[in-house]
């Protein structure tokens, strides 16, 4: 096929697509890590919270059959995200496809700092109660309040007991330890433990060193313990962590397997790559797209720790 402005732009899309697509195989670290990857079909995706049911009695020769509260639920909204870049037709004639190349490239990396950086600002945003996220959706979790907060309320039906799963507590052992043990004391909407069991340690960059020293498996002894006490932690949270967390003092302890269950990452359109030509102006126009939507159906695998 020769060359014209006629369809240069055709001839560009195979190799700029291809370099596109590798760039957003790559993973997306902590995005895949923390979340759970959802598929979604719709404009915005529901998800109807029940409340327990309480102990199983014994069996009297009856099933009892119980009725329970309904939780709460959570609308997660997909929003679209694009970006285009384009390509001169001088530049194919001049035979500059490294700079063709880059500008592929360098779209491609833009998409994945996307992502991950909205899947970062679910934890930067989590210690408010108000607010809303670069989209404009609200910030708040389905019960009115932030992901990390001193007043979850129960469920719909008991607004006035609360939990919480926020403090201001420094990275120290003791206060590892304590907030542990909040997390454990975790109870549903009937009161019964959930049998939460946290074992990830998420930091920032400036916490890095202190959670080493506080959980890696070579922390055999507590820090700073002159009588060399046998350190409980070591080995027992896995230490994450993530550049994109822009407070340098807060911490959060997690369950994986909660957090993979209710922190939800929800993809309406994985990224795709489209062209089109601007005749007059002998441009080639190529363009990204996707669009997702962010949210969490529970708070009890988290607790926030964002010291003053």
């Amino acid at each position: 096929m020769p060359l014209t402005s006629g369809n240069f732009a055709d001839l560009l899309k195979p190799g700029l697509k291809r370099i596109f697509d590798i760039g957003m195989s790559r993973p997306r670290p902590m995005m895949e890590m923390l979340f759970g990857v959802e598929s979604s079909t719709r404009f915005e995706e529901q998800y109807q919270g029940m409340g327990a049911q309480g102990l199983v009695p014994p069996f009297d020769g009856t099933v009892p059959y119980h009725d329970f509260d309904a939780g709460y639920r959570t609308d997660i909204r997909n929003y679209e995200f694009a970006m285009g870049v384009q390509v001169e037709r001088r530049l194919v004639d001049d035979d500059q496809y490294g700079q063709i190349r880059r500008r592929a490239s360098n779209m491609s990396d833009s998409f994945n700092t996307t992502i991950e950086t909205d899947a970062a600002n679910v934890f930067i945003n989590g210690f408010t109660d108000s607010g809303t996220n670069r989209m404009g959706a609200s910030t708040n979790g389905a019960d009115g309040v932030g992901l990390l907060s001193a007043a979850h309320p129960y469920s719909p039906a008991d607004t006035g007991t609360t939990q919480a799963n926020e403090g201001t507590l420094a990275l120290t052992i003791d206060n590892l330890d304590t907030t542990r043990q909040a997390m454990r004391n975790f109870t549903d909407d009937a009161g019964q433990l959930l049998g939460v069991n946290p074992n990830m340690l998420l930091v920032p960059p400036e916490l890095e060193r202190t959670a080493t020293q506080l959980v890696s498996e070579r922390a055999l002894y507590e820090p700073n313990s002159a009588q060399y006490d046998i350190n409980m932690f070591s080995g027992r949270f896995q230490p994450v962590v993530w550049d994109r967390l822009t407070d340098a003092n807060a911490w959060f302890l997690i369950d994986s397997a909660l957090m993979k269950q209710h922190l939800i990452w929800q993809w309406r359109i994985r990224p795709e790559f489209s062209t089109a030509e601007d005749f007059d102006g002998l441009t080639a126009k190529f363009r990204g797209y996707m669009r997702y939507g962010i949210g969490w159906t529970d708070w009890r695998w988290v607790y926030g720790q964002n010291p003053s």
